[in-house]
């Protein structure tokens, strides 16, 4: 195994918390972050435990009415979101199905700047929130495999509306709306000429009601790719991209505004690098995107760097 096929994949179920606005539904986010998957995104590492420390920072806007925790602002928004979080990898020695099985959970905490235009008739009233908070901790299953130059993945995670929120103007970290995400993921490595790595990860998330609104979200689908080539040993150097679409409507009493479905494309550089620091080996990671093709929901960038290291 590559020095760069490590645990990667630990960043993923790290980055399935809403590190980002970048996915659309009620108040313009998703349970399931966008972005979390590039390099190795099929690699489930070899046993052991694995800490990783990610750093995030999303800005964009949003233009019309959205839905925002039970209230509807008819003119638009812009957000500033930085998020941290700690997320721990434990892969056992034993086999299960032939393949190695992580179990992983990610405790995300994020500072939120929020601002609006409020108009109600020919008033227009700008207000702005902020706020930290702990956001939603997402706990997650994994199985992966590895057959010659190709490994894939398959996983299943859990929301759990544990961060801070309250209905209304607030600037929530966590999204009150439990959910299921569920996906598989590949990568494919060309060790003998190129060195090239082609990565992809596809996934579904199963929405359930936000009680306090009575708003539930529809079915999103979410396809995030990189593609990357090592330059020298252990440095992979590439770029990364993710699309999503809402399948379904929204629906619900607080469903005010109909369907509301939405969609985002976005692409932008990747970097991955590998060492050892004395005998632990640790992996840097870093991508940005720029967000285009938004329909229904924020548009911006995001910035993802994170840490992980092998004990």
């Amino acid at each position: 195994m590559r020095s760069q096929h490590l645990p990667i994949l630990v960043l993923s179920c790290l980055l399935g918390v809403p590190t980002s606005s970048a996915d659309a539904a009620e108040a313009a986010f998703g349970s399931y972050a966008v972005g979390g998957n590039a390099f190795s995104a099929g690699v489930t590492p070899p046993p052991g435990a694995y800490v990783s420390t990610v750093v995030g920072f999303y800005h964009a806007d949003i233009g019309g009415a959205l839905p925002f925790h039970g209230i509807i602002l008819n003119t638009g928004a812009k957000i500033d979101f930085f998020t941290s979080a700690l997320a721990v990898l434990y892969v056992p020695d034993r086999k299960v199905l032939g393949g190695n099985l992580g179990l992983s959970v990610s405790v995300p905490f994020g500072h939120v700047d929020f601002a609006a235009a409020v108009s109600v008739g020919p008033v227009s009233v700008s207000r702005e929130v902020e706020g930290w908070g702990l956001g939603d901790i997402v706990p997650r299953v994994q199985l992966g495999w590895q057959s010659g130059d190709l490994s894939y993945t398959v996983w299943l995670q859990a929301v759990t509306p544990t961060g801070r929120y309250n209905e209304g103007f607030s600037p929530n970290i966590g999204l009150n709306r439990p959910g299921i995400d569920t996906g598989a993921a590949f990568t494919w490595t060309d060790k003998k000429w190129t060195q090239l790595q082609v990565n992809g990860a596809a996934g579904f998330t199963f929405n359930f009601e936000n009680e306090a609104t009575e708003y539930k979200t529809g079915t999103e689908f979410h396809f995030e790719w990189a593609i990357g080539r090592e330059f020298s040993k252990g440095l992979m150097l590439g770029i990364a991209g993710y699309d999503y679409r809402q399948l379904t409507a929204d629906s619900g009493p607080g469903a005010t505004l109909g369907p509301f479905k939405s969609r985002v494309d976005a692409i932008g550089p990747a970097l991955n690098y590998t060492t050892m620091v004395g005998k632990t080996p640790v992996i840097f990671d870093l991508r940005h995107y720029e967000e285009f093709n938004a329909k229904a929901r924020f548009e911006g960038n995001q910035t993802i760097g994170s840490i992980t290291v092998r004990f």
